[in-house]
């Protein structure tokens, strides 16, 4: 029989009625469309334009979007819309023969959404050119948000504390967790289920699921995360969709300059604590410019560019990181129908990788330098243009090109290749006979030092590791965009991408040194299909999905026969097609609330790692593990619904409850032998559920000072696996769970309950305090977010490793931690020019919370092992080094960090 036995867990049934809905779908869409791929970086502004005094339409009315070429008349109803607006505050006019000129400014305009804008204009009496300039006011209720987003625009960006990354921006957000090894989980996905998009395109990272770019907040014009019911647009993302949008250059020059040094708690590894706050050289520096191209059209050519060095050694030792991120946007519209934007985007980080004792218990603590170094590097290069083929379509035209690369190696020997590392040779038929395994990775032990007998390693020894992964794809995209009335907005688009993918890995921890090197070039595709409907009484966002990837690659399967033994043969990669629906409804209840629900069917690539691994098939070391370059794509199936509801003019509440059905997930299963080896191989074999609520308070602003939030997650995650190795690494050397388990248990992150309240108090710079009747000056405010979690599950053992109990059933404790941002600013030059100072604090109550214990004890610092003293080593000081050996700084969450710093705005 073939090796791969694929889980069918009521396929059948579910793909019938996925089958039957999207058929229903496609009749929908087609049928709509009687008139006749990527993530969108557009929005849309609609509304209506009425006479002040009599409340008649007012047709022929010209409507314009201030420092752009987009503009529109109003029908025979009064009513107009505009599409294909980036992401953004603008300034909108609307002028009619026998009205005075009405300009509403600072409208919002957000990704994939309506703004509704409408117009009362008071009839011209006396003379010509007036102009009538009013604040617009933006919706609180998004009428037409059919799904679960969490929106931060560039101004309320500015107030956070802790927006280092947008991971931390992200974890604001009820439904966000992050896991012992601070990765990132939404709504009771697995970690690299969430696909990142910069400007429209996309920078996964394929070998690892994550963000191939650093993006810095501070120079964003909009970041969403959408966790629930996001568009046929989106694809490769089963928990959630974030999007992150750079600023646009306007007509006017705009700038910041922002630098900052820290403070934090070091960790000391011969006192196994933390030292007193002081600087450790954390810094940043980052600066960003914006407006016209000079000499050129200022409304027509703009561009921006943002720039951040930072150098973060963190509280651990041997794990700093220096990085470098710069970002340039060029805008141009050289007719009235075409705009031409170019993005470019460059990262790169070098550092230290810290880790206190590995899976095989080797420390590294009292030889740092035996710990490896990495690198990191990428961009972006990006050119689209859309063209206006009349104001009710826009044909859209994109290419770009992403490249990653990541290395890590011994720090002495990072830029020697593993094959010249002192102490590699081979025979005549090419097999390894060096000695680098001899005298590394703790092989060669003095059994009279305490510290290698407790598991440190010493002097020369290091890591022998060396990693080396580099992915680069081309993409081409299409897309049109017709409004084909005022209820009805369709998108349709395609991409294609052609990837090359590099892997080159060592590794010599024994005399069986496990290594592979390939280079791959896969391909996918994707079409959408998405239709809009937007009426007084719901709002219809119905689509279709189709995905196609193929491996493109010849490797290693295997036949079991009837004795168990496994039989290689060579095999060809066979594509992967998928089709997906998508449905979600708003229904408008009141002016006050609205309900939404939504339906929808994702599936997303495995990681490229669970692919290629192996694929030559080596089974030749200990315990041999093979991909499977025809892993079908993960697949989840969600259902949503959820409540927006104004309870008082400034009081929010939204709340949302969720389920997911997750199923095809990856995992490794052992089932032959080759030479009396078991070999563990990739499959779709696992599957999850998840299911919560999200309930959320929001004080908006008003005529005070103070505004806020809270929210609250309860979630139940659970399935049969964590992670994809976590049968290789748990049940393969396991005398007792020697199967994967069959039956659903609380995953790794399944948080039950998380917490996160934020109050903002901010006195704008034309007011001032009254406090206790004196006056304080204004300009200035104070940010405060806290953060609760339950504790995370984990499986508790006895002495042998034996699971005691049910999987997961222990709890670790909850955590909490409180972050704070004060900012003073001072305005310069009539307001043309603020300088801010501001304090940052991250956990500012130092709270030494728990991530991580020890399966035997329930703690984080002691894992009940000792070895025995001899007459050669003393009790005493085997006491002493395994007490610094049980203490791991990485089973707490980060200490308390300060930054101090300026701020130039102009």
């Amino acid at each position: 029989m073939e090796l791969i036995v694929r889980a069918d867990r009521g396929r059948a049934i579910l793909g019938r009625r996925q089958l039957a809905i999207s058929w229903l779908l496609i009749l929908a869409l087609l049928v709509s469309w009687s008139q006749i791929v990527e993530a969108g970086v557009t929005g849309k502004v609609s509304g209506i334009v009425l006479d002040e005094n009599t409340k008649a339409p007012i047709e022929g009315a010209t409507v314009r979007v201030q420092g752009t070429n987009l503009l529109t008349s109003t029908d025979a109803d009064g009513e107009y819309f505009i599409i294909n607006i980036a992401s953004g505050m603008y300034d909108i006019s609307v002028t009619s023969v026998g009205y005075e000129s009405t300009i509403k400014r600072d409208v919002r305009v957000l990704v994939d959404l309506t703004t509704p804008l409408d117009f009362s204009l008071s009839q011209e009496d006396v003379k010509l050119g007036g102009v009538v300039v009013v604040r617009a006011e933006n919706p609180i209720i998004q009428k037409d948000l059919t799904g679960s987003r969490i929106i931060f625009t560039s101004d309320r960006l500015r107030t956070l504390p802790n927006i280092i990354t947008v991971q931390s921006v992200l974890t604001n957000y009820p439904g966000v967790i992050l896991d012992r090894d601070q990765a990132l989980h939404v709504r009771g996905g697995r970690s690299g289920q969430v696909s990142y998009y910069y400007d429209g395109f996309s920078i996964q990272d394929p070998f690892v699921a994550n963000s191939g770019l650093n993006i810095i907040p501070g120079a964003l014009e909009e970041l969403t995360l959408t966790s629930g019911g996001y568009t046929a647009e989106y694809g490769e993302a089963l928990s959630g969709v974030v999007s992150a949008v750079s600023r646009e250059g306007t007509s006017d020059y705009h700038g910041n300059v922002k630098v900052y040094r820290g403070f934090t708690h070091a960790y000391d590894i011969n006192r196994g604590d933390w030292s007193d706050l002081k600087s450790v050289g954390n810094r940043a520096i980052s600066a960003s410019l914006s407006g016209p191209i000079p000499t050129a059209n200022p409304e027509l050519y703009t561009f921006s560019a943002a720039g951040e060095y930072l150098h973060d050694p963190t509280d651990l030792p041997h794990n700093g990181r220096v990085s470098y991120t710069g970002t340039a946007k060029i805008s141009a519209q050289p007719s009235g129908k075409l705009k031409l934007v170019s993005n470019l985007a460059y990262y790169q980080e070098t550092g230290e990788q810290y880790t206190h004792r590995d899976v095989n218990g080797v420390s590294y603590d009292f030889n740092l330098d035996g710990l490896p170094d990495f690198k990191k590097r990428s961009y972006l290069a990006g050119l689209s243009g859309n063209l206006n083929l009349n104001e009710k379509m826009v044909l859209s035209a994109r290419y770009n090109r992403f490249y990653t690369y990541a290395k890590s190696a011994p720090s002495h020997l990072f830029d020697v290749y593993w094959s010249d590392w002192p102490g590699y040779s081979e025979d005549s038929l090419g097999i390894y006979n060096g000695t680098i395994d001899d005298v590394n990775y703790g092989n060669d032990i003095d059994w009279t030092d305490p510290m290698q007998v407790v598991g440190f390693t010493v002097g020369d020894d290091f890591d022998p590791t060396y990693r080396l992964r580099e992915a680069l794809y081309n993409a081409y995209h299409l897309s049109l965009i017709h409004q084909v009335n005022k209820h009805n907005e369709i998108k349709a688009g395609f991409e294609y991408r052609r990837y090359r993918v590099d892997w080159d890995f060592k590794q010599f921890y024994n005399v069986r040194p496990y290594g592979e090197k390939y280079t791959s070039h896969p391909t996918y595709a994707s079409m959408f299909l998405q239709n809009k409907m937007e009426y007084d009484n719901f709002i219809i966002n119905a689509g279709l999905r189709f995905d196609y990837r193929h491996a493109a690659v010849t490797y290693v399967a295997w036949q079991v026969s009837p004795t168990g033994d496994g039989v290689p043969y060579y095999k060809e990669s066979e594509s992967s097609k998928k089709v997906s629906p998508r449905l979600g409804i708003s229904f408008p209840i009141s002016e006050r609330s609205v309900m939404h629900v939504n339906y929808g069917v994702y599936y997303q690539v495995p990681k490229y790692t669970y692919l290629y691994t192996n694929m030559l098939g080596d089974v030749s070391s200990g315990y041999p593990l093979v991909g499977y370059p025809d892993l079908e794509p993960e697949q989840t199936t969600a259902y949503e619904i959820g409540l927006d509801h104004l309870l008082a003019d400034d009081f929010r509440l939204d709340v949302t409850a969720y389920h997911k059905d997750i199923e095809d997930l990856v995992t490794t299963y052992s089932s032959f032998k080759v030479a009396g080896n078991s070999v563990s191989y990739f499959d779709n074999g696992a599957y999850g559920s998840a299911r919560g609520v999200d309930i959320s308070l929001e004080k908006l602003p008003s005529d005070g000072f103070l505004t806020g939030s809270i929210s609250y997650g309860y979630l139940i995650a659970e399935g049969v696996g964590s992670d994809a190795l976590e049968p290789y690494y748990t049940y393969l050397t396991s005398t007792v769970d020697t199967l994967a388990p069959v039956t659903e248990y609380p995953l790794d992150y399944d948080q039950r309950h998380t917490v996160t309240a934020m109050i903002d108090f901010r006195v704008p710079h034309n007011q001032h305090l009254n406090v206790l009747g004196l006056k304080v000056p204004g300009a200035w405010g104070i940010n405060v977010v806290g953060h609760y979690g339950s504790g995370l599950p984990y499986t508790l053992t006895d002495v042998d490793g034996v699971r005691l109990g049910e999987r997961n059933e222990g709890r670790l404790p909850a955590y909490h931690t409180v972050d704070m941002r004060f900012n003073k600013d001072f305005y310069i030059g009539a307001g043309r020019f603020i300088l801010g100072f501001f304090v940052e604090a991250d956990n500012i109550f130092d709270k030494r919370n728990v991530i991580d214990v020890y399966s035997l004890t329930g703690r984080p610092d002691y894992d009940a092992f000792c070895p025995t003293a001899t007459l050669a080593l003393s009790a005493e000081e085997l006491g002493r080094y395994d007490r610094l050996y049980d203490h791991d700084p990485q089973n707490y969450s980060p200490p308390r960090t300060i930054r101090t710093g300026l701020e130039l705005h102009f």
